[in-house]
């Protein structure tokens, strides 16, 4: 107030403004900052996220994912599983996702990748002991979001302009509210959530950057679930022409009868899952095409559909699977 009062030059300037001129300053100094403070509304909030991963050129992070599985037609047995994760994005349409699960007690780490270094898709699994190109980036991570846990489509989705906004599942949520604010790994987020008819998705947002830090995704089917997985014919064959598969008769048939075992197993599925992701150590790197390079395990081939199942592993699947509800 001294150096302000002695600058003859400002004095003129603002002194004039009286009484005024002070409570004008100090509403705008005291009201301001608390209008900043109020929480944003959840349609901005997911507004704002989609748009700052929208802007980004690269995206990097690592991270593991908890898994709760309660199943309440074995007595309510928990099993608990550890998922870990790696994600190298780079627009337009360049990643490399890797994802590793342990499976206690037994100890197996079950591994698989997407990848895409600019000019290919690919998808590789451990558990089918193989590889196979697929023809669109979006078939590619959306088929990988189960046995990734997420981990292909979470975050690609809403940094990929290929997914259409509308078509997010951050922008698809119903009801969805800011419950406050939580610290995740020293960080404070706003707690967003909303729900969809299956299943209640809780994301935490960083105040700072509007980075997703964590997310929760809980199902609770004390009755199973009836999802309508059932193909027609000209279904199955969208689906195997969409892996880059010829869609002879017997993959037909396999695809519709394989749908069909899934729904099936859906509604016996008495259960409650509650997954959560942890996303830590966040970088924007700069990614050349050599970074988003999977480097294949030795021996493993290159398939023209590494989901291929025959009739008679159906066969005993089917009957392991009757057995066990008997």
């Amino acid at each position: 107030m001294i150096r302000f009062l002695a600058d003859q030059k400002w004095g003129v300037r603002f002194l004039p403004l009286g009484n005024i001129g002070i409570t004008l300053v100090f509403l705008h100094a005291i009201c301001l900052p608390i209008a900043w403070a109020e929480e944003p509304t959840p349609e901005i909030l997911i507004k704002q996220v989609i748009n700052t991963y929208r802007s980004l050129e690269t995206y990097r992070v690592s991270g593991h994912t908890d898994t709760e599985l309660t199943q309440f037609n074995q007595g309510g047995k928990v099993s608990n599983r550890t998922h870990r994760f790696t994600i190298l994005l780079k627009k337009p349409n360049g990643y490399l996702i890797t994802w590793e699960d342990d499976f206690p007690p037994f100890k197996t780490a079950l591994q698989g990748a997407a990848w895409n270094a600019g000019s290919q898709a690919y998808v590789y699994s451990q558990i089918t002991k193989g590889y196979m190109k697929i023809p669109k980036d979006d078939v590619n991570l959306y088929s990988q979001a189960g046995v990734s846990t997420g981990s292909t489509t979470t975050i690609p989705e809403l940094f990929f302009a290929f997914f259409p906004e509308k078509d997010l599942r951050l922008s698809k949520l119903n009801d969805p509210v800011v419950k406050g604010r939580e610290e995740i790994a020293g960080e404070q987020c706003y707690v967003l959530e909303g729900r969809d008819k299956n299943a209640v998705f809780t994301y935490w947002i960083s105040v700072h950057n509007f980075y997703i830090r964590q997310y929760t995704f809980h199902t609770h089917n004390p009755n199973g679930q009836e999802r309508d997985l059932e193909l027609t014919e000209e279904e199955a064959i969208e689906v195997l022409q969409s892996r880059g598969v010829e869609p002879t008769r017997e993959r037909i048939e396999s695809t519709m009868r394989m749908a069909e075992m899934a729904k099936k197993a859906m509604q016996n599925q008495r259960s409650q899952l509650i997954t959560t992701d942890h996303f830590s150590d966040i970088s924007l790197p700069t990614v050349s095409a050599e970074d988003l390079q999977f480097a294949v395990p030795e021996g493993i081939p290159l398939k023209a559909d590494m989901y291929e199942v025959s009739k008679s592993s159906l066969d005993k699947i089917e009957a392991n699977r009757d057995l066990r509800e008997e």
